[in-house]
């Protein structure tokens, strides 16, 4: 799923985690972080985070980030 926008909190350690994501003009809470995983690829040897997220509306998605 595409997101317009993706907002990420930084915890004190630097970690950012997804806090909200907002799709067609509507914000809507991450409640819960179900599983995170970090990759690198093998081709390039950028990290991927991967989160699988649950959202207030009860929806489950899974929020990529690219370093």
């Amino acid at each position: 799923m595409d997101w317009e926008k993706v907002e990420w909190y930084a915890g004190y350690r630097g970690e950012e985690k997804p806090r909200a994501v907002v799709s067609a003009g509507q914000r809507i809470e991450v409640v819960e972080i179900i599983w995170q995983k970090r990759m690198r690829e093998s081709k390039s040897g950028l990290i991927r985070e991967v989160f699988r997220c649950r959202l207030a509306d009860g929806r489950k998605v899974t929020i990529e980030k690219r370093e």
